[in-house]
């Protein structure tokens, strides 16, 4: 909390914004305008309560205001991404003024205390608001405000709303992977809230970590809360390079392989802004395991959002879900998520069956893409997945399945397969595959049999299937359902009259056999 609060005097406004702005005698936060140039150096410094400093900076009192807030400092530098989001955001909105909030005389000290600092840094940022609000020249309106804070700049811009009464809230606050430790789990009026603003939306980035190393909060801070990759380790970023960056930088080392992770929400934005055409697309889920089995593509009910700048601000009442979606490694960051529903009938043999899909549409072709069946039981089973492709296939055509099997010799219905086969071949069934597009919300179903056939050993096998797609009328469906089952009906005809002739054969060799020994006892 602040003390020795000071009331100052502005001889350019009415006398009510004397009473209501105070500010600490000793402000350690500076308010710098984006001009050109990517120092900030190249940055004009606006004074609160000196407005020679807007006509000096080019601040425009007609155009909206976004304010850049930094978070916690293990140098004392400015980092890269600020001016690169400035600059980001000037390209996208040519008629935009652009605060960078710089606090690293409070931002560059133990945790602890940078993060009991992002509170005295969202009240400088609040009576700058309200001076702006106040002046004659200015007078800002709240709605044209729009705050981005990354980390426990985050957590700073929420501070700042929280200074405005619901009348006079501001537009728009957005988190860039705001900070996990000492907020995770705080009531809300100690950190970032949907209350602080109209509209508040999360980009988080590294709330988890599969060796419990996270920084980022993890649970849900506003009406729109995204989680890229589950808001794990992202693609790109990898826990190996920890080695490489320690050998070459030292303990700096540690920090720049969190941050690829951590940072990843801002490059995220930028890709926003600048990618216009790559827009990314999440989907609202319960979780992210149910998000990877592709259960939540759907944008019926404003289930699903558009991840960065050009967020719908859409207000979900009661508990708030994730949003999910895959990225890729590299901006463009946007993938195309594809539901894909396989029914198998393994109806002969146990095996474990690892089934890769290539995806084939009118404008393209994805690699193949592994999703993993295990085959325990022999019985039907609607097994669900979801795949990323990196690039636009257009209106999916046909997919190619190619599929690997390991045999379990523990199973009698193997030995009799490899009986009455003949050369012991091993198959896989799939009687109806379903393809589900997140982006274009299109299906495509397949409701012919496929058998997958494979060769028996102990090395993996492989065979490729091509299965034409269409979007089948019922009528449509159920016919070619029925020719899908009388083909299985006929496979398992063969299959048992092929061990009846073997049974057979077999008796008959024994009774000659029984014969000859008779005669020769004879």
């Amino acid at each position: 909390m602040l003390h020795n609060y000071m009331s100052v005097p502005n001889k350019v406004t009415d006398l009510e914004l004397e009473n209501e702005v105070k500010v600490p005698l000793v402000v350690k936060t500076t308010f710098h305008m984006h001009l050109e140039g990517s120092l900030l150096e190249d940055t004009c410094v606006i004074k609160p309560f000196q407005l020679d400093t807007l006509d000096m900076c080019n601040y425009n009192t007609s155009n909206p205001l976004v304010i850049i807030i930094h978070g916690w400092t293990m140098n004392g530098k400015m980092e890269e991404w600020v001016f690169k989001l400035a600059s980001a955001l000037k390209t996208r909105l040519e008629h935009l003024n652009v605060l960078i909030i710089d606090w690293r005389p409070l931002a560059f000290q133990p945790y602890p205390t940078a993060a009991k600092n992002a509170r005295q840094v969202g009240h400088d940022v609040a009576n700058l608001l309200t001076w702006l609000e106040k002046a004659e020249t200015a007078q800002l309106s709240m709605d044209k405000v729009h705050l981005i804070g990354y980390s426990l700049g985050a957590h700073a811009a929420g501070f700042a709303g929280s200074h405005f009464p619901t009348a006079k809230k501001l537009g728009r606050i957005t988190g860039l992977d705001p900070a996990g430790p000492n907020f995770e789990g705080v009531p809300a009026a100690d950190r970032l809230s949907p209350d602080d603003a109209k509209y508040v939306d999360a980009i988080h980035t590294f709330a988890k970590s599969s060796i419990g190393l996270a920084v980022g909060i993890q649970q849900t801070v506003g009406h729109a809360d995204f989680y890229p990759n589950g808001a794990y380790f992202q693609p790109g970023c990898h826990m190996t390079d920890i080695y490489n960056n320690v050998y070459q930088y030292g303990l700096e080392g540690v920090p720049k392989t969190i941050k690829c992770a951590h940072q990843r929400a801002v490059h995220l934005f930028i890709d926003s802004l600048l990618k216009q055409d790559h827009e990314m697309i999440a989907y609202r889920c319960r979780d992210y395991h149910a998000f990877d089995q592709g259960l939540c593509l759907d944008c019926r009910k404003d289930r699903c959002n558009t991840l960065g700048y050009d967020v719908r601000k859409v207000y979900i009442g009661g508990n708030s879900k994730g949003l999910y979606l895959k990225t890729g490694p590299q901006t463009p960051f946007k993938v195309y998520h594809y539901q894909i529903k396989i029914l198998v009938m393994n109806l002969i043999e146990r095996v474990k069956a690892s089934v890769s899909i290539a995806l084939i549409g009118n404008e393209g072709e994805s690699q193949y893409i592994p999703i993993t069946l295990s085959l325990e039981h022999p019985e039907n089973k609607t097994y669900s997945s979801l795949v990323a492709v990196g690039s636009r296939l257009g209106e999916l055509r046909a997919a190619r399945l190619r599929w690997t099997g390991e045999e379990d010799w523990s199973s009698w219905w193997r030995r009799v397969t490899m009986m009455s086969s003949g050369g012991g071949e091993r198959e896989l069934i799939v009687s109806k595959i379903r393809l589900k597009s997140g982006e274009s919300q299109e299906k495509h179903w397949q409701g012919v049999v496929v058998v997958l056939w494979g060769t028996s050993g102990l090395s993996a096998s492989h065979l490729t299937h091509l299965v034409i797609l269409a979007r089948l009328t019922v009528v449509a469906w159920g016919l070619r359902l029925a020719l899908g089952w009388t083909l299985v009906l006929m496979t398992m005809c063969m299959r048992v009259l092929v061990l009846v002739v073997v049974v057979m054969v077999m008796m008959l060799m024994l009774l000659l056999l029984a014969s000859m020994l008779g005669s020769s006892s004879l």
